[in-house]
């Protein structure tokens, strides 16, 4: 009986070993459990990352790349200028990031809120490292953020869609109307254009001459219309428009009520609609 051979050689599961030399070829005794496992690990199922997983994942981001800022805001001795709603839309943060993002920069306002009236002992406690001068800056760069995520969430209804049964005629009724689809100086987007049609009423912006004007539909019933770069259907004598001195204050709240108050307080003088829509003109909103 001939003697067993071994030799020493490196295995499939990374040990080294003296394994059995047989017909000239190392048995490696490794080999069948390693080959097991890898086919087991091949079989198990993939882990899907669900939507709301990538979601808040995004959001994490977001809130980190924000916050970011907020440090920056800090080392610049609190004289760092910062633009929210610029920042968050250069970095892809859409209305679902920024609902999400809302109430954890709320609390944040909130909490400099309770510092800077001194209502909260834990918060003032936690913040007295800063002079009070410094809490209402910290405030008031909070307030900022909030202020344009809920200026993002509202962008993104404005821009929605109509529902599918008008917007088949009104595609083709807008499809030449020339119009500019946002305004980062004001943080303003236009609605969708294909809800004029039908609409009473129509609120625009000139952003070259900074003229807020309205066309109100001759016609409650008909409603207003587009033909080309044009509105159609509307009333000549009510539908005038005035130059804005302060757009920013003037265009912060864009309902029909407040648009109409603001605009009946310009002292500017009032000038008819001519019905034309161009690149400079942000549809501000339709009823």
């Amino acid at each position: 009986m001939s003697k067993q051979l071994y030799d020493i050689m490196r295995c499939a599961d990374g040990a080294t070993r003296a394994c059995k030399l047989v017909d000239g070829v190392l048995i490696d005794p490794s080999l069948e459990v390693v080959e097991k496992e890898k086919k087991e690990e091949k079989e198990k199922p993939k882990k899907v990352i669900s939507i709301q997983d990538r979601l808040q994942g995004k959001v994490e981001d977001f809130i980190s790349a924000v916050e970011g800022q907020v440090d920056d805001f800090v080392d610049s001795n609190y004289k760092m200028k910062y633009n929210p709603y610029n920042h968050l839309a250069d970095i892809g943060c859409k209305a679902a990031h920024a609902r999400k993002m809302r109430p954890f920069y709320v609390d944040c306002y909130n909490e400099l809120v309770d510092v800077y009236n001194k209502d909260d002992e834990y918060y003032i406690e936690a913040w007295s490292h800063l002079k009070p001068k410094y809490h209402k800056l910290m405030m008031d760069f909070y307030g900022n953020i909030v202020d344009d995520l809920d200026r993002i969430i509202k962008n993104s209804t404005a821009q929605r869609k109509p529902r599918k049964k008008k917007t088949l005629s009104a595609t083709r009724l807008v499809k030449a109307l020339k119009y500019q689809p946002e305004f980062n100086d004001l943080k303003l987007v236009s609605v969708n254009p294909e809800k004029i049609i039908g609409a009473n009423e129509l609120w625009v912006y000139n952003t070259k001459y900074n003229r807020i004007g309205v066309y109100h539909a001759v016609n409650s019933n008909r409603g207003l219309s587009v033909k080309g770069c044009t509105i159609q259907h509307f009333d000549e004598d009510e539908s005038v428009q005035k130059t804005a001195r302060k757009p920013k204050d003037t265009l912060s709240v864009l309902t029909k009520r407040s648009l109409k108050k603001q605009l009946n307080n310009m002292k500017t003088r009032e000038l008819k609609m001519t019905g034309r829509i161009n690149a400079q003109t942000i549809l501000l909103g339709v009823f």
